[in-house]
This record gives structure tokens, sequence and C-alpha cells, in this order.
């Protein structure tokens, strides 16, 4: 069977939201069907006196092995899809579809979610075979499962090595930067990450000037993990409980409540602004987490006991005071959740932020109630 020497790679552009950065899901890798004559490499041909059981091949080269493979692939056979691809790797070793099966055999293993075989499969492609047409693809695809597997430094260091590339794309190069500070987010290097956010954000805007690019996933994962960012510090931000009657809790106090809304005001904005990007799975997620930190709030001010040195009647003032300001709260939570929901059902979005913002609306009307009848 002929085939060339350069192999093509197709390209799926469906993009998937997964955990710690969104990646673009690859079918299989696939050869041309014919070549010019003066580029033709034969394979060899293996012939057998009866059916393969894996193939249903009396006779195969590692051009059908590679085609049978991804007809496994696409039919979701994925761990026969694995034992073809082997096949062509151990009975054809030297041939030029070698690294197809290997890239292959990679993503085979994601759907799978055996992603550290995965990983391996990719980086066997990234470091032995730099010239395939499916290297820049497969260093993508060692991010993508080292964030799966939560080694985040390779993560980042992955995402770097694509930014080095002469042949990146504004894409690559937008992709690549978010991921990177995702992986920063998750490494707590909060500084590290914003600035890799705020310089993907500012390169958006300079190339979509240019060109256009259908970036809302990248624009709106950035956006999102702004907020995330003000989000963690808004967490880490304890209210003082009451101290004995010569320390000043009411200042210190209210210096620190001010500290956390304006936190939380900050996270909010990004999460707005992640909001009208457009991406509905981030949007979602953003609209959830607004309403979580109202959530939290509320659930702080609500477990802060009474200052010990106050009277009766202060006692009871200061008990009413509470219960108006956490009233406000819960409705903001409750807002914010409805209107995330509504936006879900209205493009038919479904998600596990959905799932939390309905669980979440339920508690927040519940203790809504509960206000009302104090």
């Amino acid at each position: 069977m002929n085939t060339t020497n350069s192999i093509r790679y197709m390209l799926l552009s469906a993009t998937v939201v997964a955990g710690c950065a969104g990646m673009e899901t690859r079918p299989p890798a696939s050869a041309p069907a014919s070549a010019p004559a003066d580029s033709v490499k034969m394979d060899a041909v293996l012939i057998q006196a009866e059916s393969d059981p894996l193939t249903g091949l009396d006779g195969y080269d590692a051009q059908q092995l590679l085609e049978v493979g991804n007809q496994r692939y696409a039919d979701e056979q994925y761990a026969e899809a694995v034992k073809v691809y082997d096949r062509l790797l151990s009975i054809f070793p030297e041939s030029d579809l070698v690294p197809s099966a290997v890239y292959n055999k990679g993503l085979a293993f994601e759907q799978l979610a055996e992603f550290e075989s995965a990983y391996e499969a990719f980086a066997k492609v990234v470091k032995d075979y730099p010239t395939a047409p499916s290297h820049k693809q497969a260093q993508f695809r060692v991010a993508f499962n080292l964030g799966k597997l939560e080694r985040w430094q390779g993560v980042a260091d992955a995402f770097w090595a694509i930014r080095q590339r002469d042949d990146r794309t504004p894409m690559d190069e937008l992709e690549a930067r978010v991921g990177q500070g995702v992986a920063m987010f998750m490494l707590k290097d909060y500084a590290s990450a914003e600035k890799e956010f705020m310089s993907a954000l500012r390169f958006h805007d300079k190339e979509s000037k240019l060109q256009y690019l259908p970036a809302e996933y990248w624009v709106g994962q950035s956006r999102f993990y702004l907020g995330e960012i003000n989000a963690q510090a808004f967490d880490e931000v304890a209210l003082p409980a009451p101290a004995a009657p010569d320390r000043d809790w009411t200042a210190t106090m209210s210096e620190a409540l001010e500290h956390k809304c304006q936190l939380l005001l900050r996270a909010q904005n990004n999460f707005i602004r992640t909001i009208r990007v457009g991406h509905t799975g981030w949007a979602t997620a953003a609209g959830y987490r607004i309403g979580s930190m109202y959530e939290k709030l509320y659930d702080a001010l609500v477990d802060l006991p009474v200052p010990p040195d106050l009277g009766d009647d202060a006692r009871s003032v200061y008990r009413e005071e509470v219960r108006d300001r956490v009233s406000v709260l819960v409705m903001k939570a409750i807002k914010v959740y409805e209107s995330s929901l509504q936006m879900a059902r209205r493009v038919g979005e479904k998600n596990e932020w959905v799932d939390k913002t309905t669980e979440q609306l339920e508690r927040m009307k519940t203790l809504y109630l509960a206000t009302l009848d104090s």
C-alpha cells in the first residue's frame, strides 16, 4: 500500500471544558490515499493463512492497520483501537505511520480516562518525532493530560514550550498563555497567574483587531480565574470574633468586613465580565461563584457570636442589625443564582455549575424564609 512520508492530520474544532484548562479534542490522524510516484515508500505487507481476529483481515500493511484503528476509535471501541495501534507499532516499527499510531493511541487512552498512559503516548511523540505533523498538537495534549494528573508544574512547562515554537498561531499563543496561568493558579502562585491572565487578555485585544479570533472560551477562562484570585483572597479574610470589653472589636470588625466586601466586589467585577464574554460554560460558573460568595459572607456573619459586653437591649439591636444585613446578602445570592439559571435554560446549558447553582438556590430560598420568620 502506497503512503507518503508526510502524514496529514485532521483536526476537530469542538471544544470541551476540562478542569484546569480547556483543550480541543482531536480525532485520529490519518494518511492520504495516494502519493506522487517520487515520494512513495513501500511498507511491508503481512499475509496470514487465516483472518486475524483483532482486525478481521487476512493480510494488512501499516496503513490498513491505522485505518482499522481509526475506525475502532470512531466506533467508540477505544480499548480495541489501542490494541490495533499497538499491533502497527510492533509489526511495522519503521513505518512513517508510527507517529500517527502513537498519537492516536494517546487519544484513545484519553477517552478511556487512562491519563497516565495518554500522557506517555503524547510525550513520546513530542520527544521522539519532532518533525511529525502532530508534534504541536501532542504538546497541547501533554499539557492537558498532565492537568488531569494534577502535575501543575509540568503543565506550566508544557505550555511554556509551546510558546517557544516559531509556528504557533495567535490561537496557540492565547491558549498557551491562559493554560500557563491556570497552572500557576493551581500552584497557588497567584501573582504569576494574574500576570499571565492579564497578558493573555492584552494579547487577545491586540490580535483581535487584526483578525477574527474565536476565543470566547479562553477569554472567559481568563476572566473567571482573575475573579477566582480575588475570591481566594476573600476566603482568607476572617471576621474577628467579639473580644473582651477592653478591646476595640467594633473597629477591627468593621475594617475586616470592609476589606472582605472590597475583595468580593473585585471578584464580582471579573465574574460579571466573564459572563459578558458570552461563553455559556464559563458564564454559568461565574454566576455560581458570585452567588456563592454572597452565601459565604452570609455564613460568616451568622456564625459571629454576640459581643460579650452588650446589655440586653443592645444585644437585641445587634441581632436585628445582623438579620437585616444577612437578609440583603441572601436576596443578592438568590437574584444572582436565578439570573444564572435563566441564562443556562435559555441556551440549553447543562453542566456541574448549573447543578450546583440549582442546589444552592434552594438553600438560599429556605434561609430567606427563615430570616422573615425570625
